[in-house]
């Protein structure tokens, strides 16, 4: 089973937008590639609707700190969305470099949650980013270990699910993953995911989930802090991407899927 997971998870696509200085959460984003084996995929999706909006007559921004008001200019946004994508790349380049770890880059235009999810179909391992990673402050370092803990994991019993469980069992082996939530769909998956995480140095909890659905999954884990959701990556999510998008904006934490 594990050659054959080693195999297959070697793509990890990541949805990239968020504002600031991102260095030091793509650097952990780059060490769980590397913890994986994966090559790193970076996906920076331009905001459509945003340079859609600046071409409206009434569109405005107020700027800071003189709260003085400017019409929006697409052109400029344009740009400014350019700038930002190069950033990013060199950032994951330096960072992959470092790590000895493959990488590559693109652009995409549209709704992010959609674009990742219909790149997803070329790829392993899918992480998608929050809007804003509330979790990091400005000139915070992000070590991995505090951007994946404690996560949460739904196990199904389906092959997503015991790639998932792999991927948590070489985390928690490397030291990184020290507590893991399971939601799981009946007796039989929480019995099979305690044998398949049969190791001393993480927390596992197990908890019954009714379905596969995104929103019962909020409502049990919204109130927790919460590192990291793993999912299994199969087409009922895929048709779940307003879910997915209400998810992110409740949990504010990166959601990573395993197809």
């Amino acid at each position: 089973m594990s050659n054959e997971i080693k195999k297959n998870t070697d793509r990890m696509l990541v949805s990239l937008n968020f504002d600031g200085d991102g260095s030091s959460l793509i650097e952990s984003l780059v060490k769980l590639a590397s913890q994986l084996n994966a090559e790193l995929c970076g996906l920076f999706t331009e905001d459509s609707d945003l340079q859609q909006i600046a071409n409206l007559p009434f569109s405005r921004e107020i700027t800071f700190p003189t709260a003085h008001t400017r019409n929006l200019n697409s052109e400029q946004i344009a740009r400014h969305l350019k700038q930002h994508a190069e950033t990013l790349r060199k950032i994951i380049q330096d960072f992959s470099q470092l790590a000895n770890v493959a990488c590559s880059f693109r652009t995409a235009k549209g709704s992010r949650i959609e674009t990742a999810l219909s790149e997803s179909y070329n790829f392993q391992i899918v992480v998608i980013l929050p809007e804003k990673y509330s979790s990091l402050k400005p000139g915070q370092h992000a070590r991995l270990d505090d951007l994946i803990n404690p996560a949460v994991m739904l196990y199904d019993g389906s092959k997503q699910a015991q790639k998932s469980a792999y991927i948590v069992k070489l985390l928690a082996g490397k030291g990184d993953l020290h507590e893991l939530k399971v939601l799981a769909l009946n007796n039989d998956c929480e019995a099979l995911i305690k044998q398949q995480l049969s190791i001393d140095n993480i927390k596992v909890d197990c908890q019954h989930i009714d379905s596969y659905n995104i929103l019962n999954i909020v409502s049990l884990i919204g109130k927790q802090k919460t590192g990291l959701v793993i999912l299994p990556l199969e087409d009922a999510l895929i048709k779940q991407s307003k879910e997915i998008r209400e998810m992110l904006n409740t949990l504010k934490c990166p959601l990573l899927l395993v197809r």
